[in-house]
């Protein structure tokens, strides 16, 4: 899993990396043992919220148990559903 995890994503692409704290949706800053990822958002699933982590965040690659890339649009409309779904009434 690892070595095609790393192949798979592209410095300067969006990923969608899953853990068992939740998904978490970011740009690949730099890839290796950590995957350094920026403007990153967490969903919690347990917590029915959504994090965001601005200054970047790094994930070691040993807790990623699933990937997606994404496209922009597909990065900006995830996270724009998580939003919708956890504060439903935010306008």
């Amino acid at each position: 899993m690892k070595e095609e995890l790393l192949q798979a994503i592209e410095v300067g692409e969006p990923v969608l990396l899953v853990t068992a704290i939740g998904y978490i949706v970011g740009i690949v800053e730099t890839k290796g043992e950590l995957i350094r990822l920026k403007d990153v958002y967490i969903n919690c699933v347990s917590a029915s919220r959504v994090n965001r982590f601005s200054r970047g965040l790094a994930v070691n690659v040993n807790q990623v148990i699933g990937m997606q890339l994404l496209s922009k649009s597909e990065k900006s409309e995830m996270i724009g559903g998580w939003k919708a779904y956890v504060a439903p009434t935010a306008g």
